[in-house]
């Protein structure tokens, strides 16, 4: 169905994308020294492998059932897959948060603050690119894996540019009265940044949840 291959093709160009992001996040990371921008990638890495996910359970959706298990077909699949996605987020953002307060009590770390900007600046462009892309492709598509993974981008988008703003402030300190404060930029914002990110997956899984009970109250 046309809808269907529309939605299929979008998630491979997703998934393309986000592991050249990944790949970049993990090399420019090494090279700063950031273990945010190390993060990243890995959540870009992570968000690839829920894409391919989506992108499998949609070839199933679009099939017609021939057999006796699933003979009204694989659409009950895709709530769940929807549940597992916004999960793996908030246990990210978790994740994320706690990195970041441990680095704080550590005393921050020392970066190489021309590769975390240049590194910001580049991927921030190209989520916020993906974001829009995904968000107009949606409005003719109308999928549930798109519109989260528009999520996904515009999260991406959001941490990428509050790493930004953390690099530029402390770069601006960097050789000042306040240049000791300079480790600590880095995690705060990261941390601060979590706690309101948490809110996508959470929205998401309820989502999901309430489908999959409407699903088993029909079934009955």
């Amino acid at each position: 169905m046309p809808q269907a291959a529309a939605e299929q093709g979008f998630l491979k160009l997703s998934i393309a994308v986000t592991v050249a992001v990944a790949s970049a996040g993990v090399v420019f990371g090494l090279l700063s020294g950031s273990m945010s921008i190390v993060f990243d990638g890995v959540f870009s890495a992570i968000d690839a492998a829920m894409s391919g996910l989506a992108l499998f359970v949609s070839r199933l959706v679009s099939r017609v059932a021939d057999n006796r298990r699933f003979q009204f077909g694989y659409w009950h699949i895709e709530p769940m897959v929807l549940a597992f996605n916004g999960g793996t987020l908030m246990l990210l953002c978790f994740y994320a948060f706690l990195n970041a307060v441990g680095s704080f009590l550590d005393g921050g770390r020392r970066l190489d603050f021309d590769w975390a900007m240049a590194y910001a600046v580049a991927v921030g462009a190209v989520s916020f690119g993906m974001f829009f892309y995904a968000r107009h492709r949606n409005r003719q598509i109308g999928s549930d894996f798109i519109r989260l993974d528009a999520q996904s981008w515009l999260m991406s988008a959001a941490i990428t540019s509050a790493l930004l703003l953390a690099f530029a402030v402390a770069w601006s300190l960097d050789g000042t009265r306040y240049a000791h404060l300079t480790p600590y930029a880095d995690p705060l914002v990261l941390a601060l940044l979590t706690l309101v990110l948490v809110f996508v997956p959470i929205r998401t899984v309820r989502k999901a949840l309430t489908e999959v009970l409407l699903i088993k109250s029909t079934c009955r």
